[in-house]
């Protein structure tokens, strides 16, 4: 009744099954359970890599001018090596923007190759010309934030915001500016 039942569950699942119970019968059962525990870690690694996502949001509230220059993004699940390269090419990829929020309070994980490409996103949208500004870092990520370098990688040490309207005004007042510079420079 178990075998049948972890057959039915997940392929994934049944997957393992049935790679350690054929190691068991060709091998042996201690080669069995380390093949079948590595086979489980990629396939748990794989699941949590896709469940990690970046949405683009909406401003909150009511529209003002040169909103449209902003993006405001939120990082979902957990941001590691298998899923760091995704999030940096779904990020940089965006066009016709002046400031980027980048939301972090939805991340539950962040490894060090997550925030290495942190960095790495917010260095390739300050080179192009686009502000980051970076949203609810949590406590348990705020040291690796930090001796990685991304808040270093801001261009200024105050765009870290703790709450979301802080950073859409701060956002606002940088879309100001640059609209008064263009209309100073005609």
């Amino acid at each position: 009744r178990t075998m049948s039942a972890i057959l039915r569950s997940t392929r994934s699942d049944a997957a393992v099954f049935v790679i350690t119970a054929i190691i068991t019968v060709t091998f042996d059962l201690i080669v069995a359970i380390q093949i079948g525990l590595a086979a489980a870690a990629v396939l748990t690694l794989r699941k949590v890599a896709s469940l990690t996502g970046v949405r683009r949001e909406e401003i909150q509230g009511p529209p003002t001018d040169g909103d449209q220059h902003i993006a405001v993004f939120t990082l979902d699940g957990a941001m590691f090596f298998g899923a760091a390269e995704r999030v940096l090419q779904e990020i940089s990829q965006v066009r016709d923007i002046e400031v980027a929020i980048i939301r972090l309070s939805q991340l539950r994980m962040l490894d060090a190759t997550g925030a290495h490409a942190l960095v790495d996103v917010v260095s390739a949208l300050e080179l192009r010309g686009i502000t980051v500004l970076i949203k609810g870092v949590q406590d348990e990520h705020l040291s690796l934030v930090t001796n990685v370098g991304v808040i270093r990688s801001l261009r200024h040490h105050k765009h870290l915001f703790a709450e979301l309207e802080p950073a859409v005004e701060h956002a606002r007042s940088h879309v100001r500016r640059n609209e008064e510079a263009r209309k100073t420079a005609t």
